[in-house]
């Protein structure tokens, strides 16, 4: 028979979440990297033409802008110019970029990663954001053959796996 006080923890135990907020808000975290001050290196999308322009300590304007940021082993976050961060996927892509160098005149075609979300927003290798690029790499089709060796790899692995369960029961 359980005592008294033991039976007013376990009835408090059942409204425990009850003082738990009900929605949590995402933390907003304003980055100074997220500043982004006019300058001829580098266009921004058209929309943040209408963006708001804020000074800084030294008076200079500046706006807010979305910034990829990231590391070599994954697709990185979005750290968003409200603040917030993105929780949408990210794509990694590659672009056809043509430079015309200035002295020979020659025509260099490569590729540059970027990066795109869900919601349609392009972003350069540094973060930045950028135009939705016209030429992008083609996505690679997978050839018939591999396919098959694919499937057929992934059948022996199963029979492996049924063998050895077979194996361990008798």
């Amino acid at each position: 028979m359980p005592s008294e006080k033991t039976k007013q923890l376990l009835e408090g135990l059942g409204r425990i979440t009850d003082s738990a907020p009900k929605v949590r808000e995402s933390e907003k975290y304003h980055s100074f990297t997220n500043r982004f001050y006019p300058n001829f290196l580098h266009q921004l999308p058209k929309s943040y033409d209408k963006a708001k322009r804020k000074k800084d300590e030294d008076g200079e304007e500046y706006i807010m802008i979305d910034r990829i940021y990231g590391d070599l082993w994954n697709t990185g976050r979005l750290q968003q110019k409200d603040g917030t961060t993105y929780t949408g996927k990210l794509y990694k892509k590659r672009r056809l970029i043509v430079r015309k160098d200035p002295i020979t005149g020659e025509k260099n075609n490569f590729y540059s990663a970027c990066t795109s979300t869900a919601d349609g927003r392009w972003f350069d290798n540094q973060g930045l954001p950028i135009e939705a690029p016209t030429q992008l790499e083609p996505e690679k089709q997978p050839d018939p053959e591999e396919l098959e060796l694919i499937e057929s790899r992934k059948a022996e692995a199963a029979k492996a796996r049924e063998a050895a369960i077979l194996a361990n029961l008798k």
